[in-house]
């Protein structure tokens, strides 16, 4: 059985908060540690907007097969949602449709890495629809 003192529990809290301090700023800066050291994204604060300029625009896509050539096919939002609540990272939710060659699609229904110059990396949840005319249709719903 190990004892603490009152003056080991307030440095153990002092060495805690002093780790928390770089996240605490970074966070009020809009910025996460992570993408400041070349991680992926996350797309949490990402817009329809934003997205619906980059239609027809291609994306590298590191899937099982290495990274895959997709072009973001179609942005859909339905109609907005008076009663969505207020504090979600995003005003509307939307869909993201990219087309990827069938033979070098991704699996989906998990996480993979997607790279755009602009965007940088993001990790975005890919689900596989239908094969059509030798593509293969990856979803992102963001919402």
């Amino acid at each position: 059985m190990s004892r603490s003192s009152r003056r080991t529990f307030v440095m153990g809290g002092a060495a805690a908060a002093a780790c928390m301090g770089p996240l605490a700023v970074a966070q009020l800066a809009g910025k996460s540690p992570a993408s400041r050291k070349g991680a992926a994204a996350p797309a949490s604060r990402s817009e329809v907007a934003e997205w619906e300029r980059l239609v027809g625009v291609s994306f590298l896509v590191a899937g099982e097969a290495g990274k895959v050539p997709a072009k973001l096919a179609a942005v859909m939002r339905p109609p907005v949602d008076s009663k969505r609540p207020a504090d979600l990272a995003r005003f509307q939710p939307f869909t993201a449709y990219f087309e990827v060659d069938a033979r070098l699609a991704p699996a989906g229904q998990q996480t993979y890495r997607v790279l755009h110059p602009a965007k940088g990396m993001i990790d975005l949840f890919l689900t596989r629809g239908a094969d059509k005319r030798g593509k293969a249709v990856l979803l992102a719903l963001f919402n």
